[in-house]
């Protein structure tokens, strides 16, 4: 089902948002008691007004996909029946690229909307992907693999700075505004995310914050390019169990270098990625740490193993 919020069609914008969601919901995006993305957070992401948003949740409830927590929001119900629908019509795919993009070509033309300039219509791009495809994978491998293309565009010579500015920037708000609305866990695990001094690459923190973030990790994102001085008080502040730095280039490495050899307590367990480590993993043994792999999907993984341990 592609489902547009297309205000000219003859079904109801708030029946198209609802049959959005109850299609996220069927297509795993989001579990049995995870919450839903507010009213205000539908507003905005949509350009819709509260009243739209409102009778949108109301009808998922009032269908049984989803019910309400005084003061939290809305939040997935999936009784037995409706589990055996949901399952019945989940098709197992490997989690890739190809394994999800490949047939529609929905990079393909996110990208001609990207160089085109054309924001309405990246938006309508962007809402059939996250109608149809689990999030993790459009975050760990659609985004990362659109800013490869762009950068190798940009190396070329066939698009200016601007343009490859303006595809990173877009992808970065609809992260950032996918990471805003995940619900803070009370009682997740403290996990610190940060850019080594002197780097400014971030959207791989971001991807690796925003699948912490929705495996229930509690995540203090700091942004990139910390302080030296600053990062002490921080991590004395924030008391949390593991911490994670990434660094993409040389000099960005070396000052992660001189952080990771800092006495920390003895239960935080200190740990760094980023791409200079996948271009010269001779880089790796300079670091006083744990290496989390190459990939968004690594680093989670290995994240959830020490947390367990």
């Amino acid at each position: 089902m592609n489902v547009l919020l297309d205000k000219q069609q003859p079904t109801p914008v708030y029946l198209q948002l609802k049959e959005m969601l109850q299609d996220q919901i069927e297509q795993g995006v989001y579990d049995s008691h995870q919450r839903l993305p507010s009213e205000r957070y539908l507003c905005q992401h949509y350009n819709l007004s509260r009243m739209t948003a409102r009778r949108a949740l109301q009808e998922l409830i009032a269908d049984g996909w989803a019910y309400t927590r005084a003061g939290k929001g809305t939040f997935v119900k999936l009784s037995p029946d409706l589990k055996v629908q949901v399952l019945s019509n989940k098709v197992d795919s490997p989690p890739t690229l190809a394994g999800y993009f490949s047939t529609l070509d929905l990079q393909t033309e996110l990208v001609e909307q990207l160089l085109s300039l054309n924001c309405v219509g990246v938006e309508r791009v962007l809402r059939r992907i996250f109608a149809h495809y689990p999030l993790e994978v459009v975050v760990t491998n659609l985004f990362p693999a659109i800013i490869r293309q762009f950068e190798q565009l940009w190396r070329e010579g066939n698009i200016g700075l601007t343009i490859q500015q303006y595809a990173i920037m877009t992808l970065r708000y609809q992260l950032v505004s996918m990471i805003n609305a995940l619900t803070h866990s009370e009682h997740g695990a403290k996990v610190l995310l940060a850019g080594a001094p002197g780097d400014t690459h971030e959207m791989g923190l971001l991807a690796l914050a925003f699948c912490l973030r929705q495996r229930g990790f509690l995540v203090t994102y700091l942004g990139t390019n910390i302080t030296v001085t600053d990062f002490s008080y921080v991590v004395e502040t924030v008391r949390p169990q593991l911490i994670c730095l990434s660094a993409a280039t040389v000099p960005a490495m070396k000052v992660l270098e001189i952080l990771s050899q800092n006495t920390y307590a003895p239960t935080v367990k200190f740990t760094f990625g980023g791409s200079i480590f996948c271009q010269n993993p001779t880089f790796i043994n300079n670091i006083s740490g744990a290496y989390l792999g190459d990939t968004i999907d690594l680093a989670v993984t290995t994240i959830e193993s020490y947390i367990a341990k």
